[in-house]
């Protein structure tokens, strides 16, 4: 099978494959976003809150222990943005916080079987038409489909990880709040 070469326009040609598949891409990753929203709504999360969810339970079933530092690193939010995360999946009894056992400073931060109950109800649904839509295509074009959509997703994966990360002052309150979740030792007091 030769390479596919695309057609080069000031204007991108709507029936150009290659256009086509990233249109489809788009339109798939907007309708997912509005989906994830409503399934949400349903069971009181946002949606940073289903990504933390996502990322505690991937984690966890990695064997692989998750502190609040950890998931604001993975989320790309502040100390103060992911403590409120975390308060939030608390306070909805979707997450508890335990003091690690092998370091009795370090705070992990877990999902619980109420998240996953609520998580596979908000998503049954989308599974389940998701699932109907694609029951009709052949094993061999589930293959394809399968290696454009890691392809598309390897190629943002690798623009995000070139991307300089945005490096914000580190203040006292930023020491002392890790010092009392147990990411980091106490700062010194003056």
């Amino acid at each position: 099978m030769g390479e596919y070469t695309p057609t080069v326009n000031s204007a991108p040609d709507p029936h150009d494959p290659l256009h086509a598949v990233m249109t489809a891409l788009r339109d798939f990753s907007e309708s997912s976003d509005r989906m994830v929203d409503s399934a949400g709504r349903t069971v009181g999360l946002h949606r940073t809150d289903l990504r933390a969810l996502n990322i505690l339970m991937r984690r966890a079933a990695e064997g692989m222990e998750t502190s609040a530092s950890d998931l604001g690193r993975h989320l790309n939010l502040t100390k103060p943005a992911t403590t409120a995360v975390v308060d939030r999946l608390v306070d909805s009894g979707h997450a508890v916080r335990e003091r690690s056992l092998q370091d009795r400073r370090r705070v992990l931060v877990h999902h619980t079987d109420t998240a996953v109950r609520d998580g596979g109800a908000a998503f049954a649904p989308m599974g389940g038409s998701l699932r109907a839509a694609l029951a009709d295509f052949s094993e061999e074009e589930l293959r394809t489909a399968l290696r454009v959509v890691q392809a598309a997703t390897g190629a943002l994966q690798d623009l995000e990880s070139a991307l300089p990360r945005p490096q914000t002052a580190r203040t006292g309150a930023d020491r002392r709040h890790d010092a009392a979740a147990g990411d980091s030792p106490a700062p010194p007091t003056a």
